[in-house]
C-alpha cells in the first residue's frame, strides 16, 4: 500500500494556490517544479510496488528444540531504479530470535538480489509457522511510503530436545548364514569392498573373479547390517503422572521416546510406535517411518485418564518375534532423573528398564 506523506496534500493544494494568484514566473516554476517531483516520486514508488519481491526457498524446516538453526529468505529488486532505505521484518513469534536480526534496515542497487539470514531457536516442541515478510520503503524524497507484506509463511516443526540416553540395540536376525565371531552381523547382499587374502580367511569368502584377474587371492568385506524391527510405547496418561511435575516428566518422557526412534534412524531399522495419548495412531514397524514418527511426536499431547492395560500383552501378538519392544512411562522418567542427579553419564535404555521382554 502506497502512504503519501502527512503534509502532502496540503503542500499540493498550497503550491497550486499560488501558482494561480501569483502570477510570477519565478513562483510559479517552483510551484510547477514542486508538483514535477511529486508525480516523479509517486511513480518511482509505483515501480518498486511492482519489483520489490520476498522469496523465501524453504517452505518446511525441522529441527530440535533449543537447536539453533539459520532461517533465510531473499529480497529482490528486478527494478532499474535503487532502493535507498528498506525496512523489512519477519515475524517470528514463538522463537528467540539472536540478536534481532528478523528485522533490518538495508539498501538495494538495481536488480540486486540480497539474501537474508538470521538465527533462532525454539523452547517448546510443536508446529510454527514464520512469516508473513513485512517490507517499508520510501522514494528518495519521502514524499510516500511503500507498506506491503509477503506471505512467504515458512512451516517450522520443532521436534523433542536431544538428551543424553545410549539406546542399547541388539542385533537380531542375521541377513546371511556366514559364521562370523563380531557380534555385529553382516549383510552378503551388500559387499563394502575386496582386500588381500589373509591366513584364515574363509573360503566362501574369496573373491574368484578379482583373484583370476590380478593372479592373487582376494576377500570379501561386507557391509555390518542389522535387522532388528524397534517398536515404541509411550504412556502419557495424565494421572500415571504426579501432578505436581506432570508437564516436566512427560515431555521428558517424550525426548526419550524421541531419542530411540533417532537411534533407530541412524541405524537404518524398521520403526513402530504406539501411544496411551490424545488421537494417537498405532504403527507396525515399517522402513523410513522414522520422520512421521518424529512428526507426531512433536505435536503429540497427553490424555486424560489412567493406563490400565499391559501394552507388551496388547501388543505382542501384531509385532515381529524378533522385534525389540521399549516402554516410556512414570517408571522410566523417574530412574532417568535419579540417574542424573547421581551425576551418571552413561545412560542407558536398558539402566532404565525401557527395554521389556515380548
Amino acid at each position: 500500500m502506497i502512504k503519501p506523506a502527512a503534509y502532502l496534500p496540503l503542500a499540493l493544494v498550497f503550491s497550486l494556490i499560488l501558482y494561480i494568484l501569483i502570477p510570477v514566473f519565478l513562483v510559479q516554476m517552483i510551484c510547477a517544479g514542486y508538483c514535477f517531483i511529486v508525480l516523479i516520486s509517486f511513480v518511482y514508488i509505483k515501480i518498486l510496488e511492482r519489483n520489490l519481491k520476498i522469496e523465501r526457498r524453504v517452505t518446511k524446516l525441522k529441527l530440535s528444540c533449543k537447536e539453533k538453526t539459520e532461517i533465510t529468505f531473499s529480497i529482490k529488486n528486478y527494478s532499474r531504479l535503487p532502493v535507498f532505505t528498506c525496512y523489512y521484518f519477519d515475524q517470528a513469534p514463538y522463537f528467540f530470535i539472536y540478536n534481532d536480526k528478523n528485522q533490518d534496515l538495508i539498501s538495494l542497487r538495481p536488480r540486486e538480489v540480497r539474501q537474508i539470514s538470521y538465527a533462532v531457536s525454539a523452547q517448546e516442541r510443536g508446529l510454527y509457522y514464520i512469516g508473513p515478510v513485512k517490507i517499508q520503503t520510501a522514494d528518495p524524497f519521502g514524499l510516500f511510503t511503500l507498506n506491503f507484506e509477503v506471505e512467504a509463511k515458512l512451516e517450522v516443526t520443532v521436534r523433542p530436545a536431544r538428551i543424553k540416553l545410549q539406546t542399547e540395540i541388539f542385533p537380531g536376525i542375521p541377513q546371511g548364514n556366514q559364521k562370523i565371531k563380531n557380534p555385529v552381523f553382516e549383510d552378503v547382499t551388500m559387499r563394502r569392498s575386496i582386500r588381500e587374502y589373509k591366513n584364515g580367511d574363509e573360503i566362501k569368502r574369496i573373491n574368484y573373479r578379482a583373484s583370476a584377474k590380478f593372479q592373487k587371492l582376494f576377500t570379501n568385506q561386507y557391509e555390518d547390517s542389522y535387522d532388528v524391527p524397534v517398536f515404541v510405547f509411550l504412556n502419557l496418561a495424565e494421572e500415571d503422572y504426579s501432578i505436581r511435575n506432570r508437564p516436566y516428566y512427560t515431555e521428558k518422557a517424550i525426548e526419550i521416546a524421541a531419542n530411540i526412534v533417532e537411534h533407530a534412524r541412524k541405524l537404518k531399522l524398521a520403526c513402530g510406535f504406539a501411544a496411551y495419548a490424545e488421537n494417537f495412531p498405532f504403527l507396525p514397524p515399517k522402513q523410513n517411518q522414522w520422520d512421521y514418527i518424529l512428526d507426531l511426536l512433536s505435536v503429540i499431547k497427553i490424555e486424560g485418564g489412567k493406563l490400565e492395560f499391559n501394552p507388551a500383552k496388547k501388543y505382542k501378538n501384531q509385532l515381529p518375534v524378533s522385534c525389540l519392544y521399549f516402554e516410556v512411562g512414570p517408571s522410566v522418567v523417574d530412574y532417568y532423573f535419579a540417574k542424573v542427579e547421581a551425576d551418571i553419564e552413561d545412560i542407558s535404555t536398558s539402566k532404565l528398564g525401557a527395554l521389556k521382554k515380548l
